[in-house]
């Protein structure tokens, strides 16, 4: 593979996304879409840097969980180039739900969502974990800081 074959793979994401963001702006609120238009925007340079980042707007009260999976939606149509993702609500610890994307045959085994769920339930467990055991790191290194 060349330099040549990799542009057209790339672009071909980028007319996808422009495609669906094409349908979004034609079935959402003007409003949230912009709030959703801006906050993708972000992350695309963000992708772009290399850097990590979380998707919000300006007023993340008004972030619906609607335009939550839409981003999600579009951003993984950005990074895989697959527009027939389904969303699956995972629920969490903290009585929230989130949600996953995943491939349709995927979607459609139930042993296979569970191994999801669980996953995510098993990260998000650890995660909790490690930002309280940096949080106690950061507190006994710097006894100044506040709640």
């Amino acid at each position: 593979m060349n330099d040549e074959d990799a542009a057209p793979e790339e672009n071909d994401h980028a007319v996808k996304v422009a495609l669906y963001m094409e349908t979004l702006q034609a079935r959402m609120a003007p409003d949230q879409y912009g709030a959703l238009a801006q906050a993708l925007h972000e992350a695309f340079h963000l992708l772009a840097q290399g850097r990590e980042g979380t998707i919000s707007s300006d007023d993340d009260s008004s972030f619906t969980p609607e335009m939550n999976r839409e981003s999600a939606t579009v951003l993984t149509i950005l990074l895989t180039g697959k527009m027939d993702q389904r969303v699956v609500e995972v629920p969490g610890s903290d009585g929230h739900s989130g949600f996953v994307l995943i491939d349709p045959e995927e979607a459609d085994d139930p042993a296979k969502v569970q191994e999801v769920r669980d996953f995510i339930d098993q990260w998000t467990t650890e995660r909790e974990a490690m930002d309280i055991e940096l949080d106690g790191i950061a507190r006994a290194s710097n006894p100044s800081i506040d709640d």
